[in-house]
């Protein structure tokens, strides 16, 4: 009797032991999930002195009872003024706490001025052209609106701006405020934030398709809520979905002539739901219907659709794809021939046999910027179409670069001159981390390039006069991977693991890729690469840590060219003869693979090459031609009509150049490239997001 008296004893204290220990799991669990969802909803039709809308309200309620099914806390709020939307902010900040699943949608009129987003609430005033500050102080930034949820330290922040509606404000001429349609980001958000965007850069959302459209909601909205709905959807499956999805139904707008393209910028660092649950097999058939589809529908060529029907003889569009075929074959008969060959008979026809098969969109773009009226614009439109589609899918994400993320670190000090009013070709080093560099003349130089064996080169004309009277030192050489990796081990930042690389003769982006392994051999003396331009541009911040009042950046395209230059006219500093190249420069040589390979002299190598391997010019700088490219502070511009002719970076979007800094000029070519893209004027581009094996930077320096 007293050991069942025992057992029972022990029993209990082992229940009460286990009971415990389930209310402090179940304490922990509800202490963890104490995280909020909520949302912050405007919609404004009704404005005062601008275009009304119809359905932005309509969009702001159905997006609240969406998202309120979804488990978040909404705050709905329509047709606000200025102090009214400025009361909702601060309302709905005040209940945001750390660790928050954030989401912010807006549906209504905004603009972007000078690079920013701004939303509109429905008392912005009527402005004239030229009057873009005015309005900056009547609207709320969508940097501001992102910085504020990031000061409360939340988990995820999600902006949906439905707000690329056609820019309400008057145009005179060529000037207007902000942009004529569509919003759009110059650099990336910060970590930890998704920004959805109704339609692209420079193009409108559609608030309805046509002033008889019965559905209560725009384009955008009524194709993003049955998504949101979807369970284990992840929101960047969500996006892209939502893309193909709006640009379809927009099409079925305005005889079928309309581009809504929604955009999107992923900065979350791990997965987000709308609707949580179990996850989606992706359909890979599916996708590759869709994908193979994007890249043909606008085709003329019968082949491509057969090709279709091939691959996919009972797809979403094959009987599209069969219309299309019949059309095209009946277009043919008619015409007694099939599809046309190029006949080269003027100054139109020989650019675009030059360019017609060009892997990059600026080449085509240059055609249509040539050629407006062109006998092959509407080829050239199309094929633009889809090589954007292609460069924009092959181009990730990464991670986006903080103001103040890089730490302050003691450098090494070394010996240095005293003064720092170097004369020109004087050497100097800062610290033992520093690049060395040398002091550069002023002057005036002519900048451009006409190619008279080809017309693609255009972009780089007219070649003009530029004054570069600023003082300033450049990098003897381009940065090596001995001096990015101290900045990487010092500062912290993430080196990537993403980046195009050439490797067994097959270049492609490839994962777990960075400038310690890029797919060639590891040597501290040669070029840093993998390195796009918010990690050339974060280096600098670093390197001017380490010197007070360092005034180091990056080069000017200008600057670049002049010291490529060295002072002389010709297509290389040396002259004009190709096959003495060579000496100073690693480029595609005769010892490589390549078909477009210059065959009249050899470097020595087939791919990277240390730096300084070759003679230096006559200003003492090497590797100005080939090895990697080198970035530049500039945005890309199709020509030099409108350029600083001061030598300043040209950083103006989108001006009657049709410039724009989604992209970033780079200059001097690498070592996979021939003579004809590694020359003083040759001028090439890539998204500053990019990390390939063919890119990395060198750095200039303000002088006293």
């Amino acid at each position: 009797m007293i050991e069942t008296l025992d057992l029972l004893k022990t029993l209990s204290l082992k229940a009460s032991i286990i009971l415990s220990a389930l209310i402090i799991i179940q304490f922990s669990f509800s202490s963890q999930g104490q995280a909020k969802r909520l949302a912050l909803i405007i919609g404004n039709d009704l404005y005062a002195n601008v275009t009304p809308l119809k359905k932005a309200v309509n969009d702001a309620d159905a997006i609240s009872s969406t998202l309120k099914d979804l488990g978040f806390q909404t705050h709905l709020h329509q047709n606000l003024n200025r102090r009214s939307m400025n009361a909702a902010l601060a309302e709905f900040s005040n209940e945001i706490e750390k660790d928050d699943e954030v989401l912010f949608f807006f549906s209504g009129h905004g603009i972007s001025v000078r690079g920013e987003n701004y939303l509109l609430p429905t008392d912005v005033p009527k402005v004239a052209p030229g009057q873009e500050g005015f309005i900056t102080r009547e609207a709320f930034s969508e940097n501001e609106i992102i910085q504020s949820l990031q000061d409360k330290q939340v988990r995820v922040s999600i902006l949906i701006l439905d707000a690329c509606r056609n820019n309400p404000f008057p145009r005179k001429g060529t000037r207007s405020i902000g942009r004529s349609v569509g919003l759009g980001r110059t650099s990336a958000p910060p970590e930890g934030t998704f920004v959805m965007y109704s339609a692209g850069v420079g193009q409108e959302a559609l608030d309805r398709l046509s002033d008889e459209d019965p559905h209560p909601n725009s384009v955008y909205t009524r194709k993003l809520i049955p998504l949101m709905k979807e369970e284990g959807l992840q929101i960047v499956r969500v996006a892209k979905k939502l893309r193909s999805e709006v640009e379809n139904l927009a099409r079925t707008a305005k005889g079928g002539a309309h581009k809504q393209y929604p955009s999107y910028y992923d900065e979350l660092r791990g997965d987000f739901f709308f609707k949580p649950g179990k996850r989606k097999e992706q359909n890979k058939t599916s996708d590759a219907d869709e994908i193979l589809w994007q890249a043909i529908e606008k085709s003329n060529n019968s082949s491509d659709f057969e090709f279709y029907l091939k691959e996919h003889p009972t797809g979403r569009y094959s009987s599209i794809a069969k219309l299309k075929l019949i059309q095209l074959k009946n277009k043919d008969t008619a015409k007694g021939k099939k599809e046309p060959s190029l006949i080269i008979k003027d100054a139109d026809d020989k650019l675009w046999s030059e360019i017609r098969n060009s892997r990059r969109s600026l080449e085509v773009e240059a055609y249509i910027h040539k050629y407006p009226n062109g006998k092959h614009i509407a080829e050239a439109k199309r094929i633009v179409e889809l090589l954007r589609h292609a460069e924009y899918r092959e181009y990730s994400r990464i991670k986006a670069l903080e103001e103040n993320k890089v730490a302050v670190v003691s450098p090494k000090k070394i010996k240095k001159p005293k003064t720092k009013s170097y004369q020109p070709g004087q050497r100097f080093q800062e610290c033992g981390e520093c690049p060395k560099m040398v002091a550069l003349p002023t002057g005036q130089f002519s900048m451009g390039w006409k190619n008279p064996e080809s017309g693609r080169h255009q972009y780089a004309l007219p070649i003009h006069k530029v004054n570069i009277s600023r003082r300033i030192a450049i990098g003897v050489h381009e940065i090596t991977i001995k001096q990015y990796d101290a900045f990487i081990k010092q500062s912290g930042h993430d080196p990537g693991s993403l980046c195009w690389t050439h490797e067994k003769g097959l270049g492609k982006y490839r994962k777990f890729r960075n400038y310690q392994k890029n797919g060639q051999p590891y040597k501290t003396n040669y070029p840093a690469t993998c390195v796009n331009w918010y990690d050339a541009k974060e280096y600098v911040k670093w390197l001017n840590r380490q010197i007070p009042n360092g005034g180091y950046r990056l080069p000017t395209e200008a600057e670049w060219e002049f010291t490529a230059r060295a002072g002389r006219k010709a297509k290389w500093h040396y002259g004009n003869k190709e096959s003495y190249l060579c000496q100073f420069s690693n480029h595609a040589a005769a010892e490589t693979k390549v078909k477009w390979r210059n065959k009249t002299c050899r470097d020595g190598v087939k791919v990277l090459s240390k730096v300084g391997g070759y003679e230096a010019n006559p200003w003492g700088v090497y590797d100005m031609y080939g090895n990697v490219g080198e970035w530049t502070e500039d945005c890309v511009h199709y020509d030099y009509k409108g350029a600083p002719k001061n030598g300043e970076a040209w950083i103006i979007a989108n001006n009657r150049n049709h410039g724009s800094c989604a992209n970033r000029i780079h200059r001097g070519g690498s070592w996979l490239q021939n003579g004809s893209s590694v020359n003083s004027g040759s001028r090439q581009f890539t998204k500053p997001t990019d990390r390939t094996i063919t890119l990395g930077f060198r750095v200039v320096k303000d002088l006293q």
